[in-house]
């Protein structure tokens, strides 16, 4: 176990277990982002590097509920499971998340059939490495919704997503005005697209929308 306790009160958790290319990208981004970082890995060489990012890096088998439950994962607002090749491995480390307690758990699959599996025992979010990178899962960790993510800046970016509920019955225009920081570029309505949608187009249930701004107000207003 390595690392020093470089948490602070008002940071939030994130856990990454498995720390190949894909996964010590995640855990290196959200370091940079201002995380609680807790990474784990089998290999006792990727935990020593670890170590120079992470709050806490330990060398564990992330499959086993008590190793987790030692390091504290359930108190992990989100666990991002970074292991895929073995398809085992990653399905009991995603099931293990769930049954301790981790409200959102994100999970990297190498097939469709992997993604299926991984979904029907819980992981809230399944990423496929080809299509997402590392980074651009670390600045979407908050949005609760399933999301696809581009960065622009270390603070910004681009997000399609379906429409919050919430949001259904609003007007373009009513979005502008009370969320400042983000813009809806796109409506996709079944087969249609809007682009630049005027500010009377009303969102209606199952639309999916791009909309792009700060990290901060894409999270407010997947949470609406």
């Amino acid at each position: 176990m390595r690392g020093g306790d470089r948490s602070g009160p008002a940071r939030k958790r994130v856990a990454v277990i498995g720390l190949g290319r894909f996964g010590s990208s995640v855990a290196r981004v959200c370091h940079e982002l201002g995380y609680d970082v807790t990474a784990i890995d089998i290999s006792e060489a990727r935990v020593a590097e670890a170590a120079d990012y992470a709050t806490l890096a330990a060398q564990a088998d992330g499959a086993y509920e008590e190793a987790l439950g030692s390091l504290g994962i359930d108190r992990s607002e989100v666990a991002v499971v970074g292991q895929g090749q073995n398809i085992e491995e990653s399905v009991s480390c995603a099931l293990v998340l769930k049954r301790i307690g981790v409200p959102w758990v994100i999970a990297k699959a190498e097939t469709e059939i992997h993604g299926e599996i991984l979904t029907k025992v819980g992981a809230d979010r399944i990423v496929y490495p080809e299509q997402e990178a590392g980074v651009q899962v670390a600045h979407s960790l908050e949005i609760r919704h399933p999301v696809a993510y581009m960065n622009l800046t270390p603070t910004s970016g681009v997000v399609r997503m379906r429409a919050p509920s919430n949001t259904v019955g609003q007007t373009v225009g009513h979005i502008d005005a009370t969320m400042p920081d983000i813009v809806v570029i796109l409506i996709q309505r079944g087969n249609v697209l809007l682009p630049r949608p005027a500010t009377d187009t009303m969102v209606q249930d199952g639309d999916i929308i791009l909309v792009a701004g700060l990290d901060a107000a894409i999270d407010a207003f997947a949470d609406t």
